[in-house]
């Protein structure tokens, strides 16, 4: 193996750039091009030699590849263009010695050490002539292999199907390299890397989304003690490795050990769902055929043909867990053919070389030296994206006159990848029409329809067969890249894979503009979001490595009927948009399926439509096309602020002062409630204010004492009293001084023996006492003011004495029954603050305050729940998991950020929970909680001034 690389500065070989000032790309068989189809974190490299820059100005550059192409048809059809190794030798029989090592080479170093030394060198036997041939890639170069089918990412690299590659080593049967002449054939097959034997793969390629995989939960302790020791062994190896990288004194960049890097130890490995194909191994044989040979390469063409194994999956997620997949497979052998050019660098006679083989050196034919026909420049460009599928202007441009007669159509192909319905690809041509438009440049006009949304190949061809310059000139070996037209986005087909239900299902532009609820009516002066999504379906009909999956676009929103209007919002540029199905469900959670803009606070009626546009991206033009979609926008006349205020029940512990702490805790909760609601209603502002001092009146402990003390008889004469209850148990109940803690001690203590029929926690009677004094308490304090509500803040062990579970006492006792008075003519919140030691969360991190403000305004909970046990057996049901009807996005108060919010997609900001903000049991925190659509709708009614008025009507 080659353990040093330098980046040769090789041709540009039909490449052209936007600009003069512009720098060329890399050459494909360079480092820095061969690293381009290679996927890092799924290659291990452990030499450093997937940075291009690491070897650079080195003295081995004879050793980068040449040029070449290769084409497989038959049980695999792709092709592009190629590398190929040095001229190499395989020896059969003999003395193997030290491969590249011959005796010039241990004189020198003999000379240079000052002493004699005894290497053994290979000598004897025969030596059979090995080229080897491989698509861009420098896994192939570095190991001889294709390796694993996932150490390939790209986009479609010299033409060559998405994520794929192919290798191709090729012996002669009868003939050395010093046997090698000029315009001579030659038998040959195709060997192992090492010269030998038969052919490893050949071709590999996968489509389709990558995931991690976490760890099955363990069947048993000694399945759990096994996971464990394999998840400290991968630390421990992965902090060796990326210890041993930092050491290095080799210029190192962000490629090098990304598959150490990245590896997540914690997980059970990745899967992939999608396809997969390969050619395994094989008898493949026919001819190579010598044209040329000079002292720096050898020309040649090779055509084999025979058998090789063909294996195919289809790939899908499985329930099983995630990341896991199910895959349906099938294989056999089929017949296959490659055939290509190859132009093998011929410059020395020693040197590293893979195992197995032998740097070689053919001899010159001694002719006079040829000039060679070169595409220095061609449009399309390499791997080109967003062409415009009528017209995608292939224009070649040579560096010397051309010979008119060899302009045709047999020297020029385009194609593309069509599914050949058994997972396999067949590649088809399209006609074509090239012309010169001047001495040295060809323009190519397609004659059939080319289509949207797909990766074509150019390839010119060379040899007598292809283009030739005016005096006879030859290229070398093939030219081949890819390119793809753009997605037409004015598509109408049906499709709903990767689409929501709240979608349209149809390709195109669409968008969703977003206060809070999706596809409810916009209100002024709140910040909006417009979601937009590029939507197109994959084509059954392409094969899927050369469909388009994703491309570059610019996404912007205005006015739909005013062209000239101000975009609503700063355009987004340059941003990657895939197809709705190539999403995973982590990125769906995220809100990554769609292109947000944010920034956008509209008046009312400001607009009646909206237009969103989406911009294909060209690299050295402006794209032909803007792509977009008008939704028409609702609106609703609510312009409703809400104002609410807060103070501190002085009851129980807090008769004689508020603790600062409870004071603190009590501000921090009314100001993170102000955002929740801002984020939940349709309101425009939310304000919870301090409100004076509320001191109980004297008798409220006396009334408690009653209400207890009703309860109690009840129970007493329902005969739900355990036998070994005293007779004058009762007679407890009057041990108070008047003050409300002493009151409940007495009473929890003479109850908690008591079999009761309902718990006290459940008595509607005790709260309705409670919050009663305090709804009297704020009026005679005139706390009421212009206040929508009023929030009571309670000690919260002070109602734990109660049995309190919830935290709060609500607002549902201001709906009187039937045969009940009028009590409440204001609303009243009343909450307890749990404080830090009393083992519950923070108020201030929970949604209790806005459940309840909601109940103010007529929202019931969701689901409804009858008793207390339904409750229970509801709320432990549902936790864990996302509730049907809701559909938002919960935005930033700054308008520049959000969160979606979703039953189908997810929560952006809690993974696998997302609850109703009525959920029956409200001791979920902000991130798990969001309004419902519906309850969103009736807001828009019920705030709207008149529509909801005290005393307050319906049900909680």
């Amino acid at each position: 193996m080659a353990l040093a690389l330098c980046l040769a500065a090789l041709p540009l070989h039909a490449q052209d750039t936007c600009g003069p000032e512009d720098p060329p790309p890399v050459p494909l068989c360079s480092v820095g091009g061969m690293i381009e189809a290679v996927n890092p974190e799924h290659t291990l490299d452990v030499f450093g030699n997937l940075n291009p820059d690491a070897f650079s100005g080195g003295a081995n550059a004879d050793l980068m590849p040449g040029q070449a192409s290769l084409t497989l048809s038959g049980g695999i059809s792709a092709g592009g263009a190629a590398c190929a190794r040095h001229v190499a030798a395989k020896r059969i029989g003999g003395t193997r010695g030290v491969p590249g090592l011959d005796q010039g080479a241990v004189d020198f170093i003999e000379e240079m050490s000052g002493e004699d030394i005894n290497v053994p060198q290979a000598s004897g036997g025969t030596r059979r002539a090995v080229f080897d041939i491989f698509s861009p890639n420098l896994i192939s170069y570095q190991g001889g292999g294709l390796g694993q089918p996932l150490g390939y990412r790209h986009g479609g690299v010299g033409g060559w199907p998405r994520n794929s590659g192919a290798h191709l080593t090729i012996a002669l049967t009868d003939a050395g390299p010093g046997d090698l002449r000029a315009g001579q054939s030659y038998e040959a097959r195709a060997v192992g890397s090492d010269g030998d034997g038969d052919p490893a793969d050949i071709f590999t390629a996968w489509t389709g989304q990558i995931r991690p995989r976490p760890y099955s939960p363990p069947n048993d302790e000694e399945q759990r003690r096994e996971q464990e020791l394999e998840k400290r062994t991968c630390h421990a190896l992965r902090e060796a490795f990326l210890e041993t990288l930092d050491q290095s004194a080799v210029p190192l960049d962000a490629t090098v050990g990304r598959q150490a890097r990245d590896m997540d130890c914690d997980m059970d490995g990745v899967g992939q769902a999608g396809t997969r194909t390969q050619a395994a191994g094989g008898t493949l044989s026919g001819m190579v055929h010598i044209e040329r040979i000079t002292d720096s390469k050898v020309i040649g063409r090779f055509d084999l043909s025979g058998t090789a194994r063909i294996e195919r999956e289809r790939r899908t997620w499985s329930p099983r867990g995630p990341g896991r997949v199910d895959i349906d497979s099938d294989d056999g052998d089929e017949a296959l053919r490659v055939t290509g050019r190859f132009a093998a660098p011929n410059m020395r006679n020693m040197g590293f070389a893979h195992p197995g083989l032998e740097v070689a050196q053919a001899p010159s034919d001694g002719a006079a030296s040829t000039a060679e026909l070169r595409l220095i420049a061609h449009r399309p460009a390499r791997d080109e994206k967003n062409l415009p599928w009528d017209d995608p202007g292939i224009r070649l441009t040579f560096d010397r006159p051309l010979d008119p007669a060899s302009v045709t159509p047999a020297a020029i192909k385009l194609e593309f990848g069509l599914a050949n319905g058994q997972g396999g690809t067949v590649m088809a041509p399209i006609k074509t029409r090239p012309r010169l438009a001047g001495s040295d440049t060809v323009v190519v006009t397609p004659q059939d329809p080319m289509r949207d949304g797909v990766r074509y190949r150019v390839t010119v061809r060379a040899g007598p067969s292809g283009i030739r310059g005016a005096e006879g000139e030859q290229m070398a070996v093939d030219q081949a890249w890819g390119f793809e037209t753009m997605v037409d986005l004015d598509d109408n087909e049906f499709m709903n894979t990767g689409l929501a239900s709240h979608l349209d299902w149809r390709e195109g532009v669409e968008s969703d503009t977003i206060q809070v609820a999706t596809n409810a009516p916009l209100v002024r002066g709140k910040p909006a979001a417009i979601r937009i999504y590029p939507k197109w379906r994959p084509d059954p009909q392409i094969a899927p490595g050369w469909q388009v999956t994703e491309f570059r676009a610019h996404v912007r929103a205005r006015p739909a009927f005013d062209p000239e209007a101000p975009l609503l919002v700063p355009e987004r540029r340059d941003l990657r948009l895939r197809r709705p199905d190539m999403f995973t469900d982590e990125e769906r959670r995220k809100g990554e399926n769609s292109v947000t803009l944010f920034g956008w606070t509209p008046e009312y009626e400001e607009i009646a439509a909206l237009r969103a546009e989406i911009e294909p991206v060209r690299d050295c033009e402006e794209s032909p096309r803007v792509f977009s979609g008008v939704e028409s926008l609702d609106w609703d006349p609510l312009d409703r602020d809400l104002s609410l205020g807060y103070v501190f029940a002085e009851v129980g512990p807090w008769a004689d002062g508020v603790p600062p702490g409870r004071r603190q805790e009590g501000a921090q909760a009314a100001q993170s409630a102000e955002t929740f609601i801002e984020q939940l209603f349709p309101v425009g502002e939310a304000r919870i204010e301090p409100g004076p001092a509320v001191p109980f009146s004297p008798d409220f402990a006396e009334d408690l004492a009653a209400t207890i003390r009703e309860i109690a008889m009840a129970e007493s004469l329902a005969g739900t009293l355990d036998d070994s209850v005293p007779e004058d148990w009762l007679d407890s109940l009057d041990a108070y001084d008047g003050n409300s803690m002493s009151l409940l001690r007495a009473a929890k203590g003479a109850l908690s023996g008591i079999g009761l029929a309902d718990p006290l926690y459940r008595r509607g009677d005790i709260r309705r006492t409670i919050l009663r004094h305090a709804h009297d308490a704020l009026n005679a304090a005139g706390a009421y003011g212009d206040f929508d509500a009023v929030v009571v803040f309670m000690p919260y062990d002070w109602l734990q004495l109660l049995g309190v579970a919830n935290w709060d006492i609500g607002p549902r006792f201001m709906w009187p029954d039937v045969d009940q008075p009028i009590t409440f003519t204001r609303p009243v919140i009343g909450m307890s603050l749990t404080g830090p030691d009393s083992g519950k969360p923070g108020i201030p991190s929970l949604g209790t305050i806005t459940h309840e403000v909601g109940h103010v305004f007529g929202l019931e909970h969701r689901p409804a729940v009858a008793t207390a046990a339904e409750r229970s057996r509801v709320c432990d049901a549902l936790e864990g998991t996302l509730m049907d009807g809701i559909e938002g996005l919960r935005i930033a108060p700054s308008g520049g950020r959000g969160a979606v919010k979703s039953s189908e997609d997810g929560n952006a900001e809690k993974k696998g929970e997302l609850l109703s903000l009525m959920f029956p049991c409200a001791r979920g925190a902000k991130p798990s909680l969001f309004i419902m659509q519906d309850h969103y709708a009736k807001l828009l009614e019920n705030l709207r001034p008149g529509a909801f008025q005290v005393p307050l009507r319906g049900a909680p």
